[in-house]
């Protein structure tokens, strides 16, 4: 097996008409057949159900399509680093980072972009919201990873969005709203809420209150603000209040029949989310930043999907 026949493959599975999988891919029908009759021998099962007319795939084949496609993107990807990679791009870039960044899919990026430029010495800084903001007009952190703000302060930093999570409603089963299977904000008044407020974060940077109170029009009553999304959990579980949390943090916790998670909706029907973002300033002076935001450019088809 080798990736022509798997490209051959996929392009026969695409049109399942040999005809035509072997004009797009410059063969001949004869060779497009012996290639499929050979992947099929060397897996010992048989992909394609053949008769004078047509062609389908079988069970095993759309199966096997599925992982080819995978690993042919894999490779184009593998290529594309290695490429990069080669140019010896050197320098270093000093990031900022929201604390739950590590919990949540993004830190994918910072790995593809490690491997694409190995000699960019990467430095991490940990903060805030706010924290991060400030580091960036002080000149302290070239790039930012963090939660996309509700109100933006500064005109001057360039925003790149990486992925949204959608937020939950997090209870125990005895309250009444578990029931349901999705929420709006003005369904949490008269709810106590208990905030995720991490050390150093600043009570204007409570998104879950401001939330609230741009869909609901309440201020939430805030039972306790607590830095671990253990204790806000354990909290919850023992009827003390409701609270609202990303997917990327509760995510482990849906089997716990002591917790119901119920996703939180706008009035429109589409989902309340936490949007992750990479921020810079607008001109940054640093070639290393110019590098990693090209490259996020040119990668957000193979990250993040």
């Amino acid at each position: 097996m080798n990736l022509n026949q798997l490209e051959y493959f996929v392009c026969a599975a695409k049109h399942l008409n040999f005809t035509k999988a072997a004009k797009e891919c410059f063969i001949s029908q004869t060779a497009m057949t012996q290639q499929m009759k050979a992947l099929e021998k060397t897996l010992g099962v048989q992909l394609f159900v053949r008769d004078k007319h047509h062609i389908e795939l079988t069970m095993a084949g759309s199966v096997y399509l599925k992982e080819a496609r995978a690993i042919l993107k894999r490779s184009d990807e593998a290529m594309r680093l290695a490429r990069m990679a080669s140019k010896g791009f050197d320098g270093e870039i000093s990031i900022g980072l929201i604390s739950g960044f590590g919990q949540s899919d993004c830190y994918e990026m910072l790995r593809g972009f490690h491997e694409a430029f190995p000699n960019i010495k990467l430095k991490f800084l940990r903060s805030t919201m706010s924290g991060l903001l400030e580091a960036l007009q002080r000149g302290e952190c070239d790039v930012a990873f963090s939660v996309q703000p509700r109100q933006n302060i500064y005109g001057n930093l360039k925003h790149r969005y990486l992925k949204s999570y959608p937020i939950y409603c997090v209870m125990s089963p005895s309250n009444p709203l578990s029931e349901k299977k999705e929420i709006t904000c003005p369904e949490l008044a008269g709810e106590s809420f208990i905030i995720m407020q991490p050390p150093g974060r600043a009570r204007d940077e409570m998104d879950e209150m401001l939330l609230v109170y741009e869909r609901g029009g309440f201020l939430p009553q805030v039972i306790a603000v607590e830095p671990e999304p253990e204790t806000i959990l354990l909290m919850a579980s023992l009827e003390m209040g409701i609270s609202l949390l990303p997917e990327y943090i509760v995510r482990s916790y849906y089997k716990n029949e002591a917790l119901c998670f119920v996703p939180m909706m706008k009035q429109d029907g589409t989902a309340e989310t936490v949007d992750f973002e990479m921020i810079c300033m607008n001109a940054p002076v640093n070639p290393s930043v110019e590098k990693l935001l090209s490259w996020w450019k040119d990668a957000q088809g193979a990250l993040l999907s």
